[in-house]
């Protein structure tokens, strides 16, 4: 019988708790699909000349803009918007050979209109030295790799969900002024008989902002510019074990990123843990390592920490490390 009484009573208790349990723990989590605007659905079909093989002189210059002219946009659900430009092959500075294997150094830039005549303002969409580079035919160099996505913000209001939105994607630098010296764009085939892709090979270094950018139209093949838009998400990347060794005059850093769809990672450098910016080449796979030698250290007291980024353009980053160098630099003078 008093068991009988203890149940009664447990269950009349967990029957008033458990309505305010559950409505004061229960969360929505929200994971919710990216919308990608691309004149080619399939984003893997965006294959040709970037990776390797031949390149049809696709190249972003400072004389060569790509063009493409996407439709309206329903961006009424969505918190932020990214282009994409698809980019490799990029060159060291005495290609075809390795005597200076650094790479010219320039912006890459793109713009968004409602029509072909573009504002005067655009946004850094990579640096060409990000670019992995043109594989060499009697070396090996050490940022070789396949093309890549690069994506930047752009601010909703930027695009119309009642007008065509235009593209374009340039090259800052007079460097970059032939497929010798300049990163390959990708290219997808689709012949779907419609004037939406166009080259202009008269710009220098600039969209032209009074004047039709559309000289040539291209049929049947379309460059890598997409868009893409993000809803509001709870997708979270976290960043673990970020330490470091000093071996053979050389810093070694090693971490782990925790995340889902996670397409780059990168250490960051700071003087008063306020201020960061990227340090270093991007890492794209895992295990995620990068190292620099004691030369290419500042001999200061600086602070690292790594992060990541997955396909929502969420970041993540680790605890920072303090580092301080000057002592290392007073020993290396005794």
């Amino acid at each position: 019988m008093n068991f009988i009484k203890k149940m009664l009573f447990f269950n009349t208790f967990f029957v008033f708790l458990l309505p305010s349990f559950s409505q004061e723990q229960q969360k929505y989590y929200k994971f919710p699909p990216i919308k990608y605007v691309s004149l080619i659905k399939d984003l893997n079909d965006y294959y040709l000349y970037a990776n390797g093989g031949f390149h049809a002189d696709w190249y972003i210059g400072y004389n060569n803009a790509w063009i493409v002219k996407l439709p309206p946009m329903d961006i009424k659900n969505y918190s932020r918007a990214y282009v994409g430009v698809k980019m490799g092959r990029t060159k060291n500075k005495t290609y075809p050979t390795s005597d200076d294997t650094d790479v010219y150094e320039s912006k890459i830039l793109i713009s968004v209109s409602q029509s072909s005549v573009f504002p005067s303002f655009s946004y850094v969409i990579a640096e060409n030295s990000e670019i992995p580079l043109e594989p060499l035919a009697g070396d090996s160099l050490k940022k070789v790799d396949s093309a890549k996505w690069f994506w930047v913000n752009v601010p909703l209001n930027r695009f119309s969900s009642e007008k065509d939105n235009y593209i374009s994607v340039w090259a800052q630098s007079q460097d970059l002024s032939d497929s010798s010296k300049s990163p390959i764009i990708a290219a997808g085939y689709l012949e779907d008989g419609v004037e939406n892709v166009w080259v202009n090979h008269s710009i220098k270094g600039a969209m032209p902002v009074n004047d039709s950018a559309l000289e040539m139209a291209i049929s049947g093949l379309k460059p890598a510019i997409v868009v893409k838009l993000i809803a509001e998400n709870d997708f979270k990347v976290v960043i673990k074990n970020f330490s470091y060794e000093f071996l053979d005059d050389r810093y070694i850093y090693n971490w782990n990123v925790i995340g889902t769809d996670v397409y780059k990672s990168w250490i960051e450098i700071s003087y008063d843990r306020l201020e960061w910016k990227k340090y270093g080449d991007y890492v794209y796979s895992p295990p995620y390592f990068i190292s620099f030698s004691s030369a290419d250290m500042p001999k200061d007291i600086f602070y690292l920490r790594a992060c990541a980024t997955d396909i929502y353009e969420n970041v993540g980053c680790s605890n920072h490390i303090n580092m301080n160098l000057i002592k290392q630099e007073k020993k290396e003078d005794l």
